[in-house]
């Protein structure tokens, strides 16, 4: 795991970041995801995605073109560097 903000590791990859607040675990880009990076988070009141292997991303995008709620979007970095 990488050093720095945990949250952060949970929430974002080289390639994208997630709002979790807009997740209703719907669970799409999982299913679309073909390195695994992403888990569902279901306690209690708790439901949303979670980056799980945020080293496995490829940036391949599927997970913004899958999800219906916009919760994915690209890092800056990855936009600055097109």
């Amino acid at each position: 795991m990488e050093k720095g903000f945990p949250i952060m590791n949970r929430i974002c990859t080289p390639y994208i970041w997630a709002n979790t607040r807009l997740c209703t675990a719907c669970g799409k880009c999982i299913a679309a995801c073909p390195e695994h990076v992403i888990g569902k988070v279901e306690f209690l009141w708790h439901r949303h995605i979670i980056i799980q292997h945020a080293e496995n991303c490829i940036g391949c995008k599927k997970c913004i073109r899958t999800c219906p709620r916009g919760v994915f979007s690209e890092t800056m970095s990855n936009r600055q560097a097109k």
